[in-house]
């Protein structure tokens, strides 16, 4: 019998991964980076890549909406406690009310079931922020 795949190969497949995310249109998008190859920031690993970055690539290609800002989406981060080992989800509303969204985020980046999850003033979406404009009419 066979024994199972061993090495960075398989380990990578495993590995937790830190990343940032979005609801566009009720879809979830994510992009992530395993933990190893995270960035060091204060006392926590950081996802590399900056939300407005990773918006413009993606706008190129067609993943993003064009003619959208970055910030107009509910939209989130995941880091990690560097002496815990502890993730946090901080997000926007709109993301952490809707359990199967933060399971697919979790599911998606290998996250313990344990993730700390929060808010942040700068995961807010234009909703969010500045309410509903055809509220306001």
């Amino acid at each position: 019998m066979p024994k199972p795949a061993t090495g960075k190969k398989n380990h990578a497949k495993t590995e937790a991964r830190l990343g940032i995310c979005w609801l566009v249109d009720g879809k979830l998008l994510i992009d992530s980076a395993p933990l190893s190859e995270c960035e060091h920031y204060g006392d926590h690993l950081n996802y590399p890549g900056s939300h407005i970055r990773v918006w413009e690539g993606w706008q190129q290609v067609g993943k993003a909406p064009a003619e959208t800002e970055y910030e107009e989406y509910a939209r989130g981060r995941v880091l990690c406690d560097k002496q815990g080992k502890k993730f946090t989800l901080l997000a926007d509303t709109c993301i952490l009310k809707q359990k199967h969204l933060i399971a697919t985020i979790k599911k998606e980046l290998h996250l313990p079931k344990q993730t700390s999850l929060g808010t942040d003033p700068h995961y807010r979406c234009f909703h969010c922020l500045h309410g509903n404009a055809d509220d306001e009419e």
